[in-house]
């Protein structure tokens, strides 16, 4: 029944969510209100749990000091079928075929989903989480648009919302003094992406070719009707008329 297919629509819309949050700037001041130290927030793909054990375990794991704070890490989390953005079935996008001049490549409408994701935003202090948190949260009202080029092939493009959900926050820090302190800011979002079915590839109409019967009597025929473009060497994507032959019988 299935057969096998793949247009990376998950791989688009990890990479599409990703990248809008991977050029977060942490600056940090002196007393005089003076920029002494400006970083570009790490950002990465994983739980947060990951990040947290890397943190609090041995910190000489391939270089002599501990995870540096801030960072921020994403994952997706799940994927749930929206039936309220569902729309008509029967309805194709059509492409003239890459190689075959006689073809149409064609695919179904999509089918929507909603996909879930997270963001953990990771610091040491709350200043510099609300420093980063402030130039996320402005851009979501709650949703904002990313343009998303879904099927290449296709040269198919779509204004995708990213909805802005929640933001929870939790203090890592327990234990004594020399314990190392992360406090996390977790924020959700939905994305309403579409998934697509498989790409069929059919022949081009180069002709029409209509019989008329007297509606009285079905044997006898009063006109023949035959259309061809103009010109007949047209493929699917030049700029071609029509041409229209009327044989009258009667």
């Amino acid at each position: 029944m299935f057969e096998h297919f793949y247009h990376e629509i998950f791989r688009r819309t990890i990479i599409s969510f990703g990248s809008l949050f991977n050029n977060i700037l942490l600056k940090q001041e002196n007393s005089s209100e003076e920029v002494v130290n400006q970083i570009r927030v790490p950002l990465a793909y994983g739980p947060t749990q990951k990040f947290l054990a890397r943190l609090t375990q041995s910190p000489d794991l391939n270089k002599s000091v501990a995870m540096t704070l801030p960072r921020m890490s994403f994952e997706f989390t799940a994927i749930n079928y929206d039936s309220t953005r569902k729309l008509v079935t029967t309805k194709q996008f059509k492409k003239p075929h890459a190689t075959d001049s006689t073809k149409l490549t064609t695919i179904y409408t999509p089918i929507p989903y909603d996909f879930d994701f997270t963001l953990s935003v990771m610091v040491k202090n709350s200043d510099d989480g609300t420093q980063i948190l402030e130039q996320i949260l402005p851009y979501f009202s709650p949703a904002y648009q990313v343009t998303m080029n879904e099927m290449s092939t296709m040269g198919i493009k779509r204004d995708i919302p990213i909805i802005f959900n929640g933001l929870s926050t939790e203090d890592s820090y327990e234990g004594d003094f020399i314990s190392r302190r992360a406090l996390i800011h977790t924020l959700t979002f939905t994305v309403k992406a579409f998934l697509y079915g498989p790409t069929k590839d059919v022949g081009i109409i180069k002709e029409v070719d209509v019989n008329e019967y007297n509606d009285t009597d079905s044997t006898t025929r009063i006109s023949n009707i035959d259309i061809k473009p103009d010109p007949t060497s047209a493929d699917a994507d030049d700029a071609y008329g029509y041409t229209t032959t009327q044989t009258d019988y009667y």
